[in-house]
């Protein structure tokens, strides 16, 4: 992944995913990959394999320097938003319902 990327973020990695790569170039699939026996989605009779999908989300090499600049808020304004409007995400009415102006 590229170093804007937290690869501990699914949020990130989604976003790269969905930005960054084209289904027909950058999905590889492995049919026949070695697996585990607990994998619940291996019908019994094939356990031990199944395939994989490889999937780039990289910033393209061989154009990386004109690759457009991620546009992300900063530290700082995420924070502040996250203070005004996080009652949003977590599902809670506004701050001012109830109260008389």
């Amino acid at each position: 992944m590229d170093e804007d990327i937290d690869v501990m973020d699914l949020n990130d990695v989604v976003w790269a995913m969905s930005t960054r790569s084209d289904p027909v170039e950058s999905i590889d699939i492995i049919k026949r990959a070695w697996s585990g026996p607990l994998d619940p989605r291996i019908p019994k009779d094939r356990k031990g394999h199944n395939s994989r999908a490889i999937i780039d989300a990289t910033r393209p090499f061989e154009w990386r320097a004109d690759f457009p600049p991620v546009n992300t808020p900063s530290a700082e304004v995420k924070r502040k938003a996250k203070e005004k409007f996080g009652y949003l995400l977590r599902n809670e009415p506004h701050p001012s319902d109830g109260k008389l102006s």
